[in-house]
């Protein structure tokens, strides 16, 4: 990669305070493998990726300033001056230093010397083409010829000097006189300055002009534009204004945009007490939406494995809730791991078919990890998850980063505000966020500002247009343990039971309230309260789902205002008295046989103990093992049964259908984000040599062959290559005590006959002897 030397200088004069401060504001810069040096911390910052990511963070004014030295930097090469930028904007020296002081936290501009102004060289030639301007006349002339050069001096009445160097720098200079652009357009035809006056605001570029050269109104006046060099044709047929002479046609007094001044936005007192109250209600409901769609599971999924709208409605329905509410439970469900994607198993193929069974469509199961017993955690992890860039946002994963930059600046710009006072204004809002985020497309940020605010309310982080306390937290960095506690205290952890065979919750219910009552009852209603109602059927459910007569009367006891209602009491009873009345056995195979005394034997049988089997008729055993596993072990008891089909058919083995192996599972471990300190990381760098020098081809080579006197194995020579290539290598290396350390390397440097490397799984560099390295 091309090293910004101008970057790397500055780079170089940063104190450890002013480069923790870059690296804190630049944190993909610390990616791993983390740069050993400041010379890869500059090409890192330099990087296209790396500096799309730190230009969204730039506020409007930031940007106009950009763009004024990409327009300086267009017509002049050189770093410009504080001076020249302030002119071109109509702004003071002292606004554009202290916009040029805001960037170099985040290495998208900084003061040079003399008085100047640097950015990346990345960004030299990016941003005028907002304004409509082109590119100048010294890149477009480049490529002619001292033919086509001189005939343009001649046409445009300079005389020609015979250095072609010399005759390009003379028509440069022709057209960076400002006033002389100005009175050779005065001088053309009158089409011709129509047309020009037009490009110069609404161009650079216009299909079809020379076209109209030969065919078309005004094509005298058209030509002598091209003549005269005030439009240049391009491949495609279309004209071209150089940047010289749009700037020259916009006047004397023209300015590139600056709005420093941030918009403002109407606010109103809406009252602390009533923010957190329906924050609370509404974290409480998103919560208790998460714990009905985890009950749920398992849910069907679509063929490409997403979630249903049939599905999110009958959840809808079922809750109470919203469609925007289970759409977001159920992201953060799976998001959070309580639910997981299950895959179906392939069914066994039936004898005799024509064509396998059609595949099951995948489900969405319980995941590995439980619904955390505290609810506050919960809400913690869900709104951390929210706040994480690329989460939440299967709709537009192209816009991931944006969607997390929206998401989090419309976070913080209302928690600016005092506490308690609402943004009242939804246009005028938007419009200060897209002052903020000036690269974005305007669509994009409205749409994307919307979609954060209305998840922020059901997650309990605004309410009447207010950031709350857990907003606020979130916003400023803070732990949220304690502003998600508070919200969630809020939650009422008993009902009134009606002798209707009702149950009511005014506010917003705990989980466990409301897990317990949806367990044993209907939700008939919710808003500013919630309601159950009982019936034969639910009660059921609570028995079916493990609940004893003593324990759900115990339980409901516990979460009733005084007495359950004996009608409750009485249904509960009854329930429980029927209950169990049949039962239903669920086994994998079932044995049968002719003779009643063999099957006896074979039930005693103590090395079948493992098969679970149980007569349910003189001739029938069940067995909890499969058909598969029961023949096998009956055969390794001495016994000799035969296999049949549901059906009574008889099925030889060589016919029988494998079941599909496991499949292999990767060893590698899944990579955690890692969290890194930037201010160790300064210091670090700060110590280290600013530069270093990467393998170069058959450097690797030659130091282990000398180490082997001359001869080194294919392998060998194949790791070196690979390491000179910079792609990752596995291999052995033997440590000081005689261990030997399995290790997956890159990013090599070869320093004093030691090689010093990242290792991938330990997360931090190595330095290997390389008389100790062996190849995998």
């Amino acid at each position: 990669m091309h090293l910004d030397d101008e970057l790397f200088d500055w780079l170089t004069g940063l104190d450890e305070k002013q480069l923790a401060a870059l690296l804190a504001k630049r944190p993909d810069v610390l990616g791993e493998p983390w740069p050993r040096r400041l010379s890869a911390v500059a090409d890192r910052l330099a990087s296209a990726r790396s500096m799309i990511d730190a230009t969204r963070s730039a506020a409007t004014p930031e940007v106009q300033v950009l763009r004024a030295v990409q327009l300086c930097l267009a017509l002049e090469p050189g770093d410009p001056s504080v001076a020249e930028v302030a002119r071109w904007l109509g702004a003071t020296t002292a606004q554009v230093e202290s916009y040029v002081d805001s960037m170099s936290e985040r290495a998208l501009a900084w003061p040079a010397p003399d008085g100047r102004i640097a950015v990346p060289e990345v960004l030299h030639n990016d941003g005028i083409g907002f304004y409509g301007l082109g590119q100048p006349i010294g890149t477009l002339l480049a490529e002619s010829t001292t033919g086509q050069l001189s005939q343009l001096a001649g046409v445009l009445g300079i005389r020609a000097e015979p250095r072609k160097s010399a005759l390009f720098a003379q028509l440069v200079k022709f057209f960076r006189d400002a006033d002389g652009v100005r009175a050779l357009v005065a001088s053309g035809p009158q089409p011709a300055r129509d047309l020009l006056a037009e490009l110069a605001f609404d161009g650079p570029e216009r299909d079809g002009l020379v076209d109209r050269i030969q065919y078309g109104a005004g094509a005298a006046g058209i030509a002598w534009a091209f003549r005269h060099c005030l439009l240049l044709g391009t491949n495609t047929g279309s004209g071209y204004m150089p940047l010289e002479v749009a700037l020259a046609l916009r006047g004397p007094g023209y300015h590139l945009p600056f709005t420093p001044e941030r918009p403002e936005f109407p606010t109103a007192d809406v009252g602390v007490e009533r923010v957190e109250a329906e924050s609370s209600a509404a974290a409480l409901r998103l919560l208790d939406r998460i714990t009905t769609v985890v009950d749920a599971a398992p849910l069907p999924l679509l063929k490409d494995g997403s979630v249903g709208i049939r599905t999110i409605k009958k959840l809808s329905k079922d809750t109470g809730g919203s469609v925007d509410e289970i759409t977001l439970a159920v992201t953060v469900a799976i998001d959070t791991g309580l639910l997981d994607y299950h895959e179906p198993e392939v069914p066994p193929a039936r004898r005799g078919a024509r064509k396998p069974p059609p595949l099951p469509p995948p489900t969405l199961e319980l995941g590995q990890k439980p619904i955390p017993a505290d609810p506050a955690v919960l809400l913690k992890s869900v709104v951390e998850l929210w706040w994480a860039p690329n989460a939440l946002d299967p709709d537009f994963p192209e816009n991931a980063d944006s969607g997390a930059y929206i998401r989090q600046l419309t976070l913080r710009l209302l928690a600016e505000i005092p506490p308690g006072t609402a943004s009242l204004d939804a246009a005028a809002f938007d419009t200060l966020t897209a002052w903020h985020a000036p690269m974005l497309p305007k669509n994009i940020v409205t749409e994307f500002g919307h979609r954060s605010l209305a998840e922020a309310g059901l997650l309990g982080l605004v309410a009447s247009g207010a950031a709350s306390q857990l907003g606020r937290a979130l916003a400023a960095g803070r732990d949220l343990s304690d502003a998600a506690g508070a919200l969630v205290s809020r939650a009422r952890t008993t009902a009134l039971f009606g002798t209707d065979l009702t149950a009511i919750v005014t506010g917003s219910p705990d989980a466990r309230l409301a897990a317990l009552l949806d367990r044993a009852a209907d939700r008939e209603a919710q808003g500013s309260a919630t309601s159950w109602r009982f019936s034969p059927a639910t009660v059921r459910r609570a028995f079916d789902q493990g609940a004893t007569t003593g324990k759900l009367l115990e339980e409901l006891g516990s979460a009733a205002q005084g007495e359950l209602p004996q009608p409750l009491v009485y249904l509960i009873n009854d329930v429980a008295r029927r209950h169990g009345e049949a039962q239903v056995i669920g086994v994998a195979s079932v044995v049968v046989g002719e003779d009643p005394t063999v099957l006896t034997e074979i039930a005693a049988h103590r090395k079948l103990a493992k098969l679970g089997l149980r007569a349910v008729a003189p001739t029938v055993l069940t067995s909890t093992v499969d058909a598969a596993g029961t023949l096998a072990a009956l055969r390794e008891a001495g016994y000799a049964p035969i296999h049949r089909d549901t059906d009574g058919t008889l099925l030889v083995p060589g016919r029988e259908t494998p079941e599909p192996g496991p499949e292999p599972v990767s060893a590698e471990p899944a990579h955690q984000p890692r969290v890194e300190d930037p201010v160790a990381h300064a210091a670090r760098l700060l110590a280290a040599r600013p530069t270093g020098t990467p393998l170069r081809h058959g450097q690797l080579t030659k130091a282990l062959s000398d180490r082997h006197n001359g001869r080194l194995s294919a392998d060998y020579q194949r790791m070196c290559w690979q390491l000179e290539g910079n792609l990752p290598v596995s291999v052995v290396y033997r440590e000081p005590d005689g261990t030997r350390t399995d290790l997956h390397v890159l990013a090599p440097e070869l320093d004093d006959g030691a090689l010093d490397v990242w290792s991938v799984d330990e997360h931090k560099y190595r330095r290997l002897e390389l008389d100790r390295i062996e190849v995998r």
